[in-house]
C-alpha cells in the first residue's frame, strides 16, 4: 500500500479498510471497571496515520472521533495538535477524560464543539490538577454523559470538589442531555449530594445503572416522565434473580444490557446439556430406521464421539443404544475431583474391563487439599494400603492411556512450585509402566521413596515426551538400563530426587531432550550429579529452569555447560527474592543463543529493592548478544498514570530498554515507554 499512488484506491475503500484497526466500540468507550480497559500495553493505532499520505488523510478523522486521555503527556499533546490545526477538534464525537491533567484540558474542550459522548472519571487523587476540566466543560453540549466513581470509597479532595461544582454549573447548559450512566447507588456520597439535584432536573430518556440493585433506588430518584428506559450496565447473575423489582412500571422500562454472563450460560448449557428440539412432525419416525444394524451403530458411535466431550451423562440416558455406544467415550477422559471417586472408576473397571483401553486421559485435581491422596503420614496403614490397591487396580485395567496425573499444565509459574501432585506407589508406577508405557505421552506424578530398585522400568515409556518427577527413590544396578531408555523425552521436571535419578538420566541418550525444569532445593550430592547431567545432555537443552542455590553453585559455567539455551528461569522458595549476583550472568565467553532470562518468585519483599536497584543498575548484556527479554512472574503492570509514576519496575524496564532488553510482568506483556510531558 505504501508504494502506491495516493490515488490508486478510492478513499471510501481505504475507509472500509482501516476503520476495523481503528475503531473503539461503545462498549469498550463506556467501561466503568475500575481497571480501564485502555491501559494496554500495544501499539499505538495512531502508526496506521504514518504509513502513507492517503492513510494519513483517511485514518486521521477515524482516529480523532473517539479521543481517549489516561495522562497528562497525552492531553498536553492532544492541545499542542488542535492548537495547531483546529480542524481536528470537530473530528471529536467521543471523549474519554481518565484524570485531571491540567490547563490543556481547556484547550481541548474549547477546540471540541462536536463533542457527543462525554466521559468522566472520579478518580482523581490530590496532585492532579482540574482547572482545565473546570474551565472547559461549559464549552460542550453531550447528549451522554458517563461518569466513573469508586462504588465502595470514592476518592474526596479539593480537586474532585471544584470539578463536582464546576459539573454541577455546566449541568444546567448541557441541554442535549438524555443520557446519563450513573455510578451512583443511593449511599449520598459527595459526588451523588452535589450531582444529582442537576441531573435529576434534565430530560432524560435513558438512565444507565450499574447492577440491578440500584432499579428501584433509581426509578424513585429519576422520577422525569420522560425517562423510557433504566439499561442495567452488569450482566444479572443467578443470585440476583431475587433483587429484579416487582413493580411493573419499573419493569416495563428495564433493559438488560447482558442477561446473563459467559460463565452463568455456560452452566446452564451444561445442566441442560441436551439442546432443545422441536418434536417432531411424524411421533413413531425412527431414524436411520432402514438401515442395517451395523451401519446404525457406526453412524450413531461418530456421532456420540463428537457429542460427548465434555461428559454428558444425560446422553447416556436416552436410549439403550446410547448407552452402549456412548459409554466407552463417557470415560476416554477423567478426570479426579475427590478421592472418593477411585474407587468408583476402580468398581466401574471391574464390572466393564471393556472400558480400559478406551481411558486415554487419567488426571487430578483435588478440592480437598485437607484429604490428601496415598502417602498422607496423617493416613492410618490400612487407609493408605487401601488406596493404593485401588490405585493399583485401575492402572493395571488402562493399557491406552496418553495423559497420567496433575490435570494443570504445568505452566511455568510460580505456582509450580508449591504444586501437590498426585502421589502412587512404586508398585502402581511399575504397572503404569508395564500397561500403558508404550502409549503414555505425559506423566506427572510423586511416587513413594522405594530403596534400590531398578531403572529398567524407564525403558517401557517409549513414547513419554513429559516426564514430572517428584520422588527420592533409590535407583541401583544404574547400567542395567538401556541407553536408548525414554527416546522422545522433550520436556523434563524434576519437583525432587535422588542423585541416583540423575545418575540413570546421565546415561541415557535423551537425544530429543529440550526442556529441563529442576526445582530441587536439596543439593547435597545431586549438584555433582547435576553437573554430570548437564556434561552429558546441556548442549541439547533450549530452555532451562534452576532454583536460584542452584544457579549459585553452577555460576556462569551454566552458559558452557548448556551454550544452546534461549532460555533460563531462576526460581526462588524463600519468601524473599534476592536478585543473583552479576557474575553468575556474564558469560566467560559469547553466550549468542540466550534470548531470554525468566525471574520466578511467589513473594515480593519491598525490602530487596534497594539490591534490585544496584541489580538493574549495573546489568549490561554484554556477551549476552541475543538477550531480548527479561520476566518477572511477580508482578502485573500499573494501569494508571498515578502508579505507572510511582512504579520501580517502570523505571528499571525503561533501564533495560537502553540496552535494546525489554521487562515484560507476569502475563508476558513488554512494557512500552509512555508519552511524557517535556
Amino acid at each position: 500500500m505504501c508504494g502506491m499512488r495516493d490515488n490508486s484506491l478510492p478513499d471510501e475503500l481505504i475507509s472500509e479498510i482501516l476503520s476495523p484497526a481503528l475503531k473503539v466500540s461503545d462498549e469498550v468507550f463506556s467501561n466503568t471497571d475500575h481497571v480501564s480497559p485502555f491501559s494496554s500495553y500495544g501499539e499505538s493505532t495512531s502508526a496506521y496515520l504514518l504509513v502513507c499520505k492517503s492513510w494519513l488523510r483517511v485514518a486521521t478523522p477515524l482516529l480523532y472521533s473517539v479521543v481517549v486521555l489516561r495522562s497528562k503527556a497525552q492531553a498536553k499533546a492532544l492541545a499542542n495538535a488542535l492548537s495547531g490545526n483546529p480542524e481536528l477538534g470537530r473530528f471529536i464525537k467521543k471523549l474519554r477524560v481518565e484524570g485531571g491533567f491540567g490547563p490543556p484540558m481547556h484547550t481541548i474542550l474549547k477546540s471540541s464543539p462536536n463533542v457527543v459522548d462525554l466521559f468522566l472519571a472520579l478518580e482523581i487523587y490530590s496532585s492532579d490538577n482540574t482547572t482545565g476540566l473546570c474551565k472547559g466543560l461549559n464549552l460542550i453540549n453531550p447528549s451522554r454523559f458517563i461518569l466513573q466513581d469508586f462504588r465502595h470509597k470514592p476518592l474526596e479532595n479539593k480537586v474532585i470538589s471544584q470539578l463536582l461544582v464546576a459539573l454541577t454549573q455546566s449541568l444546567v447548559k448541557w441541554n442535549n442531555l438524555v443520557v446519563f450512566d450513573s455510578p451512583f447507588h443511593g449511599h449520598r456520597t459527595s459526588a451523588e449530594k452535589t450531582l444529582l439535584p442537576a441531573i435529576t432536573a434534565k430530560q432524560l430518556h435513558t438512565l444507565v445503572i450499574p447492577s440491578i440493585s440500584d432499579a428501584t433506588w433509581a426509578h424513585s430518584t429519576f422520577t422525569s416522565s420522560s425517562l423510557k428506559v433504566i439499561e442495567v450496565k452488569k450482566p444479572v447473575e443467578h443470585w440476583q434473580q431475587y433483587k429484579i423489582p416487582k413493580d411493573p412500571v419499573v419493569l416495563s422500562i428495564l433493559k438488560f444490557t447482558e442477561e446473563l454472563t459467559p460463565k452463568v450460560k455456560k452452566a446452564q448449557e451444561l445442566s441442560s446439556e441436551i439442546p432443545l428440539i422441536a418434536p417432531s412432525l411424524n411421533p413413531s419416525y425412527v431414524p436411520l430406521a432402514s438401515a442395517s444394524k451395523e451401519v446404525q451403530d457406526t453412524l450413531w458411535a461418530r456421532i456420540l464421539y463428537f457429542a460427548m466431550p465434555p461428559r454428558k451423562l444425560a446422553l447416556l440416558l436416552v436410549s439403550k443404544t446410547f448407552y452402549r455406544l456412548a459409554l466407552s467415550h463417557y470415560y476416554t477422559h477423567i478426570n479426579v475431583h475427590y478421592i472418593d471417586a477411585l474407587s468408583k472408576i476402580s468398581s466401574v473397571l471391574k464390572r466393564e474391563p471393556v472400558l480400559g483401553p478406551h481411558i486415554r486421559t487419567l488426571s487430578f485435581t483435588y478440592y480437598d487439599w485437607n484429604d490428601g491422596f496415598l502417602a498422607d503420614e496423617k493416613m492410618s496403614g490400612e487407609v493408605a494400603s487401601s488406596r493404593a490397591e485401588t490405585m493399583l487396580a485401575i492402572v493395571s485395567r488402562t493399557s491406552n492411556l496418553v495423559r497420567f496425573g496433575d490435570s494443570n499444565r504445568f505452566s511455568l509459574d510460580e505456582s509450580m512450585l508449591f504444586h501437590t501432585y498426585p502421589s502412587i506407589d512404586w508398585d502402581t508406577f511399575e504397572a503404569l509402566a508395564r500397561c500403558s508405557g508404550s502409549s503414555l505421552r505425559e506423566c506427572s506424578l510423586s511416587i513413594e521413596t522405594r530403596k534400590r530398585v531398578s531403572p529398567r522400568v524407564l525403558e517401557s515409556f517409549a513414547s513419554l515426551r513429559m516426564l514430572l518427577w517428584k520422588s527420592c527413590t533409590v535407583f541401583s544396578a544404574i547400567s542395567d538400563v538401556s541407553v536408548d531408555a525414554l527416546p522422545n523425552l522433550e520436556e523434563l521436571r524434576i519437583m525432587s530426587t535422588d542423585p541416583s535419578f540423575l545418575s540413570v538420566l546421565s546415561r541415557l541418550k535423551l537425544q530429543a531432550l529440550q526442556r529441563l525444569i529442576f526445582a530441587d532445593m536439596e543439593l547435597d550430592d545431586s549438584g555433582m550429579k547435576l553437573r554430570e547431567f548437564f556434561k552429558t545432555h546441556g548442549p541439547k537443552l533450549h530452555e532451562l529452569c534452576l532454583p536460584d542455590n542452584v544457579l549459585r553453585d553452577l555460576g556462569n559455567k551454566v552458559f558452557k555447560l548448556c551454550p544452546n539455551m534461549t532460555t533460563l528461569s531462576l526460581s526462588w522458595h524463600r519468601f524473599a527474592s534476592v536478585p543473583p549476583k552479576m557474575e553468575t550472568l556474564r558469560p566467560p565467553e559469547a553466550a549468542p543463543s540466550l534470548e531470554k532470562i525468566v525471574f520466578i518468585g511467589p513473594y515480593w519483599d519491598k525490602g530487596n529493592h534497594t539490591l534490585w536497584h544496584v541489580f538493574f543498575a549495573d546489568f549490561k548484556p554484554g556477551r549476552l548478544s541475543s538477550l531480548r527479554e527479561i520476566q518477572f512472574m511477580c508482578f502485573k503492570w500499573p494501569t494508571n498514570e498515578r502508579d505507572i509514576a510511582k512504579s520501580d519496575w517502570v523505571r528499571w524496564a525503561e533501564k533495560l530498554l537502553k540496552h535494546g532488553v525489554s521487562l515484560s510482568d507476569k502475563t508476558g506483556t513488554k512494557w512500552r515507554p509512555r508519552l511524557k510531558v517535556r
